[in-house]
């Protein structure tokens, strides 16, 4: 099963290859671009390089070789910065330490950090700099310093050399220049050890790879590690510091490798290189928008006469509604006077906000008498004006059509926030406001890198419905069958023993969820959204707000339209449910929540700061750190310290993981607000537990603020 298991890790990797074979090119040539290691890190088979990634990109690896699988993600954070999440399957009752094994196989998650401090140029080598488990148990721990060369008149050789400590600086090793390193005390692990860095022995390695192909690269290199711990547990022989590879592109971004090991062992690996910034589609398949329509020139003011008409407003809403259906956008409300026009619109189809206001101001042109020069197109979400866009129709005419008049129109735009009193003198007209969705759906749930299996699935199906009645309120709720699985096979993580100070298990009993009932309620709510004032957004919630707990959760947030700042506080009282899925609920129950600080950083990342109380009752905070690129992909990473000690959080010593966020849009290349998501996490546990909420605030407005409008404005046209 264990093998099966480790294939699963590896088609799950070759699955992502169909996204990056149908990418186009890197800017980096074959020549340049870096191969990936074992490691998941820009190396050659075992050992690194002084090499990078282009910039945002995603790295997917998986190797094979004497009983033991390495699947890893790695993200070029920053054009200089790349980072490396790794799961490590070891068979053969492998230990890290001295202790009897506990299970035929063990598992093993850690994080590297690799900076290319000094690019390659002129006569001088590029400079790297690493740290591989920088959080984890320690057992691939090593530091390295390494130099990397091209040669030749199209850089088809690359000459590395480093020196590493800890496993890499095993083999004959030169001294200790920073002095001796401590044992190796991982503790519960998930815990950083400064004192392990560049300490110890330090070892050489180095190694060639030739590109003798546009796709075909040979590799040789002088390893140091000498795997003492899976060479005493019989994994595999070593007799060699040697190591062979060829590796062969496959499709636009992926690679095969076959390599040859330490003198005794057969190897294969894969990676694919995925570019979040390149669909995985060809093209954004929509339906074409209407186009502008030109008034007719005249020297005179247009006439204001149609004001006067008693069905005129009604007659301009019908052909707004129209349009507006067959774009997939709809409708809530239209203002008018003589000269200006507020249009509020429901953006339920488009991915990027700024299409859908680009579809929204062709069809005021279509429709306004000549006459109306300002268009005002207002977003709706939940009920609340969240941002007014305010145009000039003779710019809208004038840049439909101009090289730049994407930008253009957004640089002349003036967007604000939505809550302005209105001009008396407008006619407002408003469609009802409530309404049902509801839908049936298979559904796939997946844990993965639980620490006794490395993937776990439920396949089940799913009814969900929302009503909205108006006025900002909404009501909605989801149904789950399980139909097939092993998820309900998850085992509660053990803990400290007989602690009297361990949190309460908020969410290590989260596998009884699964074990108890295959039909649950997932969640069931009514809500309201509101803007108590400019600049301010609120929200209540009431009912099941999750699978785990009931109860009732108050959000409200400060974020100016035009502002890269917002703050919010968030204060839940919650009941811990019925394990069967139902609507009973449990004794447990707390006051808890935080406050919340967002930071747009500039150049794609963001960042937000939650500080205050979780639900096991420990105070502390969590630090949040994303990239968000133009096209919806969003890539970040959390870590959570609270006043639970280490001993009573248990294995894993505090929170942290993996964020990943992917628009529906990007792989099947249709306009669609759809996404998918998963938190790639070590373990899950109670220390630092918060509320699985929908509908947050911060992350249902900012998307129609004028950062975000502006980093995707060139769809503005589409």
């Amino acid at each position: 099963m264990q093998r099966l298991l480790a294939l699963v890790l590896t088609g799950l990797t070759l699955c992502a290859a169909g996204l990056a074979d149908a990418q186009v090119e890197q800017s980096q040539t074959p020549m340049t671009r870096p191969t990936l290691n074992f490691f998941g890190l820009p190396g050659l088979i075992d050992t690194p390089t002084a090499t990078a990634l282009s910039d945002g990109m995603l790295g997917v690896t998986a190797s094979r070789f004497a009983d033991q699988t390495r699947v890893t993600l790695a993200f070029q954070v920053l054009p200089r910065v790349t980072a490396t999440f790794r799961y490590a399957i070891l068979g053969g009752g492998f230990t890290p330490d001295d202790s009897p094994p506990a299970q035929q196989y063990y598992y093993d998650r850690s994080f590297d950090i690799h900076w290319l401090a000094l690019p390659e140029g002129g006569w001088w080598p590029a400079l790297g700099v690493g740290i591989r488990d920088l959080v984890g148990t320690g057992i691939y721990g090593s530091e390295y310093l390494v130099a990397t060369r091209h040669f030749g008149a199209d850089d088809q050789l690359a000459v590395t050399a480093g020196l590493g400590w800890g496993r890499l600086g095993q083999r004959n090793p030169l001294g200790q220049p920073f002095g001796a390193r401590p044992p190796i005390d991982f503790g519960r692990g998930g815990s950083v050890d400064f004192g392990q860095f560049f300490r110890g022995d330090a070892a050489f390695f180095g190694g060639l790879e030739w590109q003798a192909t546009d796709r075909l690269r040979l590799q040789v290199e002088y390893s140091p590690d000498l795997y003492r711990a899976e060479v005493a547990d019989g994994l595999f022989r070593l007799d060699s510091p040697i190591n062979l590879g060829a590796s062969y592109r496959v499709g636009s971004n992926g690679t095969l490798g076959l390599h040859y090991l330490y003198g005794t062992t057969l190897a294969l690996s894969y990676n694919a290189l995925i570019d979040p910034r390149r669909p995985a589609a060809n093209t954004l398949v929509t339906a074409a928008p209407n186009p502008v329509v030109p008034r007719p020139r005249q020297s005179t003011a247009y006439s204001t006469a149609w004001t006067a008409q008693p069905d005129g407003p009604a007659i301009l809403r019908d052909n707004i509604m129209r349009l507006m259906a067959e774009d997939g956008l709809e409708f809530v409300g239209l203002a008018l006077e003589a000269d200006r026009a507020v249009l509020r619109v429901r953006n339920t189809r488009f991915q990027f906000e700024s299409m859908a206001l680009g579809r929204a101001m062709r069809i005021l042109s279509i429709t306004m008498p000549p006459s109306v020069e300002v268009f005002e197109v207002v977003f709706v979400v939940e009920g609340m004006d969240v941002s007014r866009i305010r145009m000039t129709r003779s710019d809208i005419e004038a840049q439909e059509h101009a090289p730049d008049g994407a930008a253009q129109i957004l640089e002349r735009a003036r967007i604000e926030d939505a809550t302005r009193v209105r001009d008396p003198g407008l006619i407002d007209i408003r469609a009802p406001e409530a309404g049902v969705t509801w839908g049936i759906a298979p559904y796939v749930e997946t844990q993965l890198f639980d620490p006794s299996a490395p993937v776990r699935a439920d396949l089940g199906l799913r009814a969900d419905a929302s009503y909205s009645f108006g006025s900002g309120f909404v009501a909605e709720g989801e149904l789950r069958a399980r139909l097939t699985g092993t998820l309900d096979k998850a085992r509660q993580v053990a803990g400290p023993v007989a602690s009297p100070t361990a949190p309460f298990p908020v969410r290590t009993d989260a596998y009884r969820y699964l074990q108890e009932s295959d039909v649950r309620l997932q969640h069931l709510t009514l809500s309201h959204y509101g803007r108590p004032a400019r600049n301010l957004y609120s929200r209540v919630s009431l009912g099941y707000l999750e699978r785990m707990y009931a109860g009732l959760s108050t959000e409200l947030l400060w974020r100016p339209v035009d502002s890269r700042i917002g703050i919010g506080v968030e204060v839940n009282h919650v009941r811990q449910r019925a394990f069967d899925g139902g609507l009973g609920l449990r004794d447990y129950d707390i006051t808890m929540g935080h406050v919340s600080a967002y930071v747009d950083l500039g150049e794609n990342f963001e960042a937000q700061v939650d500080t205050g109380r979780y639900l096991a009752g420990d105070y502390g905070a969590t630090l949040r750190l994303s990239r968000v690129f133009g096209n919806g992909w969003r890539l970040g990473a959390f870590a959570t310290l609270t006043d639970v000690s280490f001993e009573d959080f248990g294995e894993g010593s505090f929170d942290k993981g993996i964020t990943l966020e992917i628009p529906l849009g990007y792989i099947v290349g249709s306009s669609t607000r759809e996404q998918g998501g998963t938190v790639l996490r070590p373990l899950l546990r109670d220390g630092g537990a918060t509320l699985n909420l929908r509908g947050r605030l911060n992350a249902l407005v900012t998307d129609y603020h004028r950062t975000r409008l502006h980093d995707t404005g060139g769809m503005i046209w589409r």
